[in-house]
């Protein structure tokens, strides 16, 4: 359901860009209609709203009114094309599609100018292509005028603000961050409960047994999207019931395809089967890959975490580099990544649909927790490490995360990544002490410590509540190396 609702509005949104360009329609056509009503009321004797004069004098409103918003519109596009430079060089290249391609209210905006100009000269031209008198324009040469003076008093202020909120950084970071916590809402509802696997680990292919490989045979690009669905639906109707058949997706949402280079499906059988019966599969299944992989010049947020997450560890190692200089857009960014990861750190691994299609031998790909928090701070930590301000706040971050973490393997990832920082070689060697001041080193000190009484005190709650010996048995997953590290902090 939660997937469906996310369709839908999805595909809402999707009409809802073009609106711009069906109110331009809408407004135009609307224009014709009043002229051939205009026609129809008033070209015989039937009295006039206005004198032929006043008829004149709004026609030369409407060709000034006109002239302005061509203006207004040639501002606008070169207002849009400016912001989206500057996002792309300050920011990310990767955030351009918010400026334009996605924004609802611009799109509007341009299409309701462009209707409006249209509903100005198609009554002119229709009077000089059918020889009619200017003078029986009445409605259809007035709600041109009023709706300019809507558009000039009302309409572009509200873009023009719009478009100073559009282009902060606060705004953009928050918005991918809403975006990615929409999709984890959508992908991993299942909070994780004592009982479950610690981690998650992608199931292999034993290649010993009968197989087929299928590869990527389509343009090369990313690949946006699967259509689980219909893959679980094809799969049932091509192999049946059978428990023989294991089926394992090879690539990740969001990595790159090549074309037939990429393998991207493997089906695996418990039977030896013949070079025909393969052959029958293949021939069945490789023309419908194409309507289960979506592959796109470009990645798109759908089933992709990770990509919001690159958006958001691009802008903040941009805004650290010595070109920009900016560590509060950087810390902007480590926040709403703390976010993500709060939200992740509590949640089954992997996704909902892929324990479900688990049940029937379908096996998908997708990240882990630990991957996850690779792509969110190694990078920032590679480029600020020697920032205090920035190596602060991403460890108050993960001390700010442990307290909601019930997963033992993921209180490991979270306590190894401040670890691995090296902050003890940075900020306590002699040489320290020529690049920082005593008051920075005291301070990443003391943060440190607050982040080690934190992870001591989960430890120990986790101890006391019998978690960390539930998960001694080897057949869990990660089980003992797992434990054996945070019990051994305890020990410290």
């Amino acid at each position: 359901m939660n997937r469906l609702t996310f369709k839908i509005k999805t595909q809402i949104e999707h009409q809802l860009q073009h609106l711009g360009l069906y109110a331009g329609l809408v407004l135009a056509g609307l224009s014709v209609l009043l002229y051939f009503v205009d026609i129809k009321l008033f070209s015989g004797s039937t009295p006039h709203l206005y004198t032929t004069d006043s008829v004149v004098g709004l026609v030369s409103l409407n060709n000034t009114l006109s002239a302005i918003l061509i203006s207004i519109l040639v501002t606008t596009f070169s207002v849009v094309f400016v912001v989206m430079q500057l996002a792309s060089s300050q920011f990310s290249p990767r955030i351009l599609r918010y400026f334009l391609y996605s924004d609802v209210r611009i799109q509007q905006f341009i299409g309701l100018l462009l209707g409006v100009i249209a509903m100005i000269y198609l009554p002119q031209v229709l009077s000089l292509v059918l020889g009619t008198n200017i003078e029986i324009l009445q409605f259809s040469i007035l709600l041109p005028t009023v709706i300019s003076f809507y558009c000039l008093l009302i309409s572009f202020p509200r873009v023009i603000s719009h478009l100073s909120d559009n282009m902060n950084v606060a705004s953009i970071t928050n918005r991918i961050k809403l975006e990615i916590v929409e999709e984890i809402d959508i992908l991993y509802d299942n909070q994780w409960n004592v009982g479950d696997a610690l981690v998650y680990k992608r199931k292999s292919v034993d290649y010993s047994k009968d197989y087929i490989k299928f590869f990527w045979t389509g343009e090369s690009g990313y690949l946006s999207e699967v259509n689980y669905a219909l893959m679980s639906k094809t799969i049932a109707q091509l192999l049946g019931q059978t428990q023989d058949a294991h089926t394992y997706q090879k690539t990740i949402v969001g990595e790159f395809i090549l074309k037939d280079t990429t393998p991207i499906l493997v089906i695996s059988f418990d039977k030896v089967i013949s070079d025909d019966e393969k052959e029958n599969i293949k021939l069945t299944l490789a023309p419908l890959l194409a309507n289960i992989f979506i592959v796109n010049k470009y990645r798109s947020n759908t089933q992709d975490v990770n990509f919001g997450v690159r958006k958001l560890v691009d802008i903040a190692i941009k805004a650290i580099s010595p070109a920009i200089n900016d560590p509060t857009t950087c810390l902007n960014c480590i926040d709403h990544l703390g976010e993500i990861v709060r939200r992740l750190a509590v949640c089954q691994f992997p996704s909902k649909q892929a324990m479900s299609l688990e049940k029937k031998h379908i096996y998908t790909n997708e990240f882990s927790f630990n991957e996850l928090i690779d792509f969110c701070f190694d990078q920032i930590i590679q480029w600020g490490k020697n920032d205090p301000t920035v190596v602060k706040r991403i460890i108050r971050i993960i001390t700010d995360i442990i307290p909601h973490v019930s997963n033992p393997y993921n209180l490991m990832v979270l306590i190894r990544q401040v670890e691995e920082m090296e902050l003890a070689k940075i900020y306590q060697s002699p040489e320290s002490l020529s690049k920082f001041t005593k008051e920075q080193c005291a301070t990443i000190e003391r943060e440190y410590k607050r982040f080690e009484e934190k992870a001591i005190e989960k430890i120990q709650l986790m101890k006391l509540s019998g978690v960390l010996d539930q998960y001694k048995d080897s057949h869990f997953i990660a089980g003992n190396d797992c434990i054996q590290l945070l019990e051994s902090k305890l020990v410290l």
